[in-house]
């Protein structure tokens, strides 16, 4: 059974990967689908967080004034 992205339903292919999932809910995400944010759940030590992948959701139900380290780094 292939993976499939829960946000567009693409199925894992050689063009497509799936190969994160949100680390609140758990649902497969693509490249094109995952947000990616700097969470200080994983440490408090250091002065840069890890970054996290969240879907679109999780991010505004948890994460609503973060801003996605993809637009921070532009």
């Amino acid at each position: 059974m292939a993976w499939e992205c829960a946000e567009c339903n693409a199925k894992e292919s050689a063009s497509t990967k799936i190969d994160a999932v949100c680390h609140h809910c758990g649902k497969p995400l693509c490249r094109d689908d995952r947000v990616e944010i700097a969470d200080n759940a994983f440490s408090s030590v250091g002065l840069v967080a890890p970054k996290a992948v969240h879907c679109r959701a999780c991010k505004r139900k948890y994460h609503g004034g973060a801003v996605p380290l993809s637009q921070a780094e532009q």
